[in-house]
């Protein structure tokens, strides 16, 4: 039980409705709860140029100001709020119309407890099939326009002379493949992080090599990777360019991994421990779409063959998988859940 549901209750009623009777024009807030939040939702937040981004604190407001981000410090009071967290009870009033969506493509682990998305007025998942999912366990507002935050790879707005100044920039050999390396937080079970971040240096002449750690990587393997020399390590926030120019990812169950498959190419996963929020479908997905590993030794025995395959031997089930995690990849996802919305804000 969160018990400042119930201590903000009172004077977040009182304010909501002070702010109502001095201005009655409608107001729709996006609330960013972390940096990642903005980039997910920044291909719909375009289409509303009165909406405000709301930054959860003075750390996330600043890192939306290095981004050139205009942003407000929680608590405002808007009509409608749009967030990727689970954190409606911000905005604990039933007259303030609530949309959630998700900060990462599918769910790569297991559904968290219903009520939490059932605090929403809609739920916006990756895809109608992973909406469908969702209501067989009881969670009943969900709908699947699929994911905005790769739609510039579809709709050309990531252009060749973006991806080549890219390249040019972190002075990618282009006489080598490129291969970029991603982990989930090694807090858990689920990472495979510690079987390669500390030999990767073996890599470096060979391949183009990037890496992108989740967020929460403890410290010591983050500075690892940052001074193993030859590795470009990925400090942007905005991931999908990096992954354009990528020729194979190396993952474990990362969700970062769904948007890889998203642009067809070759994948290699290192085999995880099954635990509770793991699922057997996303485990046989890896094992139907990916080359699958278990050490270091074997990947390297493995990136070759991955490369001179150009991602064809697993084409039709990543096809498969896509349409499950993605529905239509068009580039107009944005434009689906801003449909959404505006029955929302116009409602």
């Amino acid at each position: 039980m969160n018990i400042s549901r119930y201590i903000n209750f009172v004077p977040y009623l009182f304010a909501w409705h002070t702010k109502k009777l001095l201005n009655n024009q409608k107001q729709a807030d996006f609330y960013c709860g972390n940096i990642v939040d903005y980039f997910c939702f920044k291909k719909v937040l375009q289409h509303y140029p009165k909406m405000r981004v709301v930054a959860k604190n003075k750390k996330v407001r600043d890192k939306l100001k290095e981004h050139g981000v205009k942003s407000i410090l929680y608590p405002t009071f808007p009509d409608t709020v749009v967030m990727c967290r689970h954190s409606a009870r911000k905005y604990p009033l039933k007259q303030i119309k609530k949309i959630g969506l998700r900060h990462g493509p599918y769910h790569f682990k297991n559904f968290i407890n219903p009520r939490y998305y059932n605090e929403f007025d809609s739920y916006l998942f990756t895809s109608e099939f992973e909406a469908k999912e969702a209501k067989e366990i009881g969670i009943t507002n969900g709908q699947g326009p699929g994911y905005p935050k790769i739609d510039d790879a579809f709709d050309g707005s990531i252009s060749e002379s973006i991806l080549n100044k890219l390249k040019k920039d972190l002075g990618i050999d282009s006489n080598l493949p490129t291969i970029i390396f991603s982990a989930t937080w090694n807090k858990t079970n689920y990472s495979a992080i510690n079987k390669w971040y500390d030999k990767i240096n073996t890599l470096v002449g060979k391949y183009n090599i990037l890496v992108t750690v989740h967020d929460w990587t403890t410290q010591d393997i983050k500075d690892k990777l940052k001074h193993t020399k030859g590795i470009h390590y990925i400090e942007d926030k905005e991931i999908l360019k990096y992954l354009m120019i990528s020729d194979l990812m190396i993952g474990d169950i990362s969700s970062i991994i769904a948007e890889f498959s998203a642009l067809d190419k070759a994948i290699i996963t290192f085999r995880i421990e099954v635990g509770k929020r793991t699922t057997k479908q996303i485990i046989e997905m890896l094992d139907n779409m990916t080359y699958r590993v278990d050490s270091f030794e074997e990947l390297e025995a493995l990136i070759d063959i991955a490369l001179a395959d150009n991602g064809e031997k697993h084409r039709l089930q990543r096809q498969k998988y896509n349409e499950i995690m993605f529905g239509q990849l068009d580039g107009k996802a944005n434009l689906r859940v801003k449909t959404i919305i505006d029955n929302f804000i116009e409602g």
